[in-house]
């Protein structure tokens, strides 16, 4: 069965349900509400993932650790801790997701909600989904500004990826001062 997805104006009005095929058409006239989620540990470094072979869009590709669609009637913060039991196999608390921003994709349709979450595990502890996930790797905030703006890197908005390198900076400098 397919996934049901709510939908949105651009402003956050809600609309109704409509299948993720729907909401994936060109130019559908609503946006969906996908969870993107970024994970960082207690040595400051950032969890990032290999996209599977297998995946239909950007195989090989480095993204974030988790992202997905948040179905119909869940709420976001469900979403995050559904999509990251899913894909690389971790258990995560309501009280643990950080909602930090919202980045409106207009070619996707999407409004994005933007999540941090802290984990300290070996990258040998992630339990990974093979058919969406084919590795993950911890890096440190330079080397991981040098990979998101890379080509090797999915191919999302350069000011989103200034807003989440921008949220980390700030993140990692108050660790420092605490």
């Amino acid at each position: 069965m397919e996934e049901m997805l709510d939908t949105y104006t651009r402003d956050g009005k809600y609309l109704g349900i409509k299948t993720r095929s729907e909401c994936h058409e060109p130019n559908p006239g609503f946006y969906h509400k996908p969870a993107w989620t970024w994970i960082y540990n207690d040595k400051n470094e950032i969890l990032v993932q290999k996209r599977s072979m297998a995946k239909r869009k950007y195989p090989g590709y480095w993204d974030m650790p988790c992202a997905g669609h948040v179905e119909a009637g869940e709420s976001t913060v469900n979403g995050v801790i559904r999509e990251a039991k899913e894909e690389i196999g971790v258990d995560i608390a309501e009280k643990d997701c950080e909602f930090v921003f919202e980045f409106i994709e207009d070619s996707a349709w999407e409004i994005g909600q933007v999540f941090f979450v802290k984990i300290n595990k070996n990258v040998d502890e992630f339990a990974l989904q093979e058919e969406e996930v084919d590795s993950v790797s911890w890096l440190n905030f330079d080397d991981f500004k040098e990979l998101l703006y890379s080509d090797k890197w999915i191919d999302y908005d350069k000011k989103y990826k200034d807003m989440v390198v921008e949220k980390f900076a700030e993140l990692f400098k108050s660790r420092q001062s605490s």
